[in-house]
């Protein structure tokens, strides 16, 4: 199933790679080395080439990428409640500040051959790039003036962040179109419910 993009940030998109956070049967979409490096790459945070190269690597040393797969997995809950704000930790702040100060290759600055600009990634990388590059797209948010219009979905049990862009700072739903119509539904099926017992006690 294709990552949903509604966080409008990398990290919040990110942190939202949970279904259901908030229940007890949350649907985990990380759940290999290879989906954390498909997930990176949808989310502009690890160029393909990096990735193929990192897929090679993965498949040659499945232990070090599972044990990356932990690390990042308790990277993006870490992310998700600095996001969230109160709810974020020193120890959670540590956590990020760990993977910011690993040492990686530069990065560097390309010219587009439409013009333009592009980031272009080191050429060597190893199994913990999307970490890092992870603890980057964290620090962009938690830095940035857009923190204070991070949002939890209030749909019960969803759990995903976003950033509130409406005009009136209202938005409620991760989407419309998901928890913005389960809502509905449960409202109209409780006035339904209301409206039927009105109509028994009167009979």
């Amino acid at each position: 199933m294709a990552l949903a993009l509604l966080g409008g940030h990398p990290a919040l998109d990110l942190v939202n790679t949970v279904d259901w956070r908030g229940r007890e049967d949350r649907e985990e979409t990380l759940v290999s080395y290879a989906a954390l490096l498909a997930c990176c790459r949808r989310l502009g945070l690890v160029s393909s080439d990096i990735v193929e190269r990192l897929e090679r690597a993965a498949r040659l040393s499945p232990a070090e990428a599972d044990a990356l797969l932990a690390e990042a997995l308790a990277l993006r809950e870490a992310m998700a409640r600095l996001a969230e704000a109160g709810k974020g930790s020193l120890a959670d702040l540590a956590l990020v500040n760990h993977w910011l100060a690993q040492p990686s290759a530069a990065a560097s600055l390309k010219l587009k051959p439409a013009g333009g600009y592009r980031l272009a990634e080191p050429e060597a990388a190893d199994l913990a790039a999307p970490l890092r590059a992870i603890a980057r797209a964290a620090a962009d948010l938690l830095t940035s003036s857009r923190l204070r219009r991070v949002r939890c979905c209030g749909g019960p049990g969803c759990g995903w962040l976003f950033l509130d862009t409406s005009p009136n700072g209202r938005r409620r739903w991760c989407s419309m179109e998901g928890c913005g119509n389960r809502a509905k539904a449960r409202r109209h099926y409780q006035k339904a419910q209301i409206v039927g017992s009105n109509t028994a006690s009167r009979l």
